[in-house]
């Protein structure tokens, strides 16, 4: 499974993060590891799932895209989109999906935000449909 994902600053600044990974159980760990889950229960407000490919081209074309709001290269640094909600960055990314006919498909409402305690809920649900 690869997946594009974003979500909001958890501490409350405008900016967003749009990143990819095959093993969505594993960044949300990651993610997990700052916080404690009674505070913020680290969660991907939006996301897209497809082939390896799509998911790395639409990743690409959203850098591209946010060229001028991402402020620092590097690791953990160049997904950071300042000064943009998810929401935001949610409807550039669909344009960008639209423009491009990207291959990738929104997970569906009802498991957004998707967050540990609903993932695998998510996987049965795409095992499923394919």
């Amino acid at each position: 499974m690869h997946l594009l994902y974003i979500f909001q600053d958890p501490l409350g600044s405008n900016d967003s993060k749009a990143g990819k990974t095959s093993h969505p159980d594993v960044r949300l760990g990651v993610y997990q590891n700052s916080y404690s889950a009674r505070s913020h229960l680290a969660q991907f407000d939006y996301a897209f799932y497809g082939s390896k490919k799509a998911v790395d081209n639409l990743e690409k074309a959203i850098k591209t895209d946010f060229d001028w709001d991402i402020e620092q290269d590097g690791r953990g640094f160049s997904e950071w989109i300042g000064h943009h909600t998810s929401a935001q960055v949610l409807e550039k990314v669909e344009d960008i999906i639209e423009g491009y006919r990207s291959k990738v498909k929104k997970i569906p409402e009802k498991f957004l935000p998707l967050n540990i305690n609903n993932l695998e809920s998510f996987k049965e649900w795409l095992t499923d449909c394919e």
